[in-house]
């Protein structure tokens, strides 16, 4: 019995974490894989880098998508619909995210703050909302996968010296905390959408100007985990090496 195709969009996906994740999904013959980004130069990059490695065996497409427009988000959803061609999507990776912690002294509190949550929260709440249709179309099991962080979980942050004075961004990581809490209401609202947030540890990427500790090619196998197939709880927050978080 062959395996049934698997539809999964990534945001965020021509570079770091999510363009490492697209390339571990590009491996498997069973993926209709949408590799999505705002800059459409970038975005058909990735997937002309992607579709050329000799072990790719998925279907690549790429849409152009910017999750802090809703003008770009729903033309967005109409293209992926029209590509599908009457198929499902049957997974959402929110993996986009931005961080304007060390830019506060240039664009003030307020700014920083609106700027980061207009993608890593905003973005997220809207562009689930608006791929719920062709979520719910899915029978194989549609979920969302969300790409958070360990700064996400209050239980861990509230804890003495769990983390370093200069890894205490307001913005990102209150970002993060938010993201959970959509997490848990999108699992609430939709019970037959599978709903997890991942922390995939400190990994070398753009946001943090390439300081962390991990390569991008490993931290992504957990978010491949979560999208190849439903994993744990739903709502869940898991992270890198096993197990999950408390809230």
């Amino acid at each position: 019995m062959s395996t049934p195709t698997l539809a999964i969009l990534i945001t965020g996906s021509n570079q770091g974490l999510g363009f490492e994740t697209a390339r571990h999904l590009s491996k498997h013959p069973h993926i209709h894989l949408f590799i999505s980004g705002r800059n459409p130069s970038r975005v058909q990059e990735a997937q002309e880098n992607i579709t050329k490695e000799e072990d790719c065996k998925a279907v690549i497409d790429n849409v152009v998508i910017d999750v802090s427009d809703d003008a770009s988000i729903k033309a967005g959803v109409k293209e992926v619909e029209a590509k599908l061609n009457g198929a499902a999507l049957d997974v959402l990776v929110n993996n986009a995210g931005v961080g304007f912690d060390r830019q506060i002294e240039t664009l003030g509190l307020r700014t920083a703050m609106e700027k980061t949550y207009a993608t890593n929260v905003f973005g997220v709440a809207v562009i689930s909302e608006s791929f719920l249709p062709l979520l719910k179309k899915s029978t194989v099991g549609p979920r969302i996968v969300n790409v958070g962080s360990g700064v996400g979980s209050l239980s861990l942050m509230s804890k003495k010296n769990w983390i370093s004075d200069n890894l205490s961004f307001i913005a990102y990581n209150s970002s993060k905390a938010a993201l959970s809490s959509i997490t848990c209401t999108l699992a609430m609202k939709n019970p037959d959408i599978h709903v997890t947030v991942l922390n995939p540890g400190s990994n070398a990427t753009n946001i943090n100007n390439f300081t962390g500790t991990m390569d991008p090619k490993d931290g992504s196998m957990l978010i491949v985990q979560h999208a190849l197939e439903r994993t744990g709880k739903s709502p869940g927050f898991y992270t890198t090496g096993g197990g999950d978080l408390g809230w």
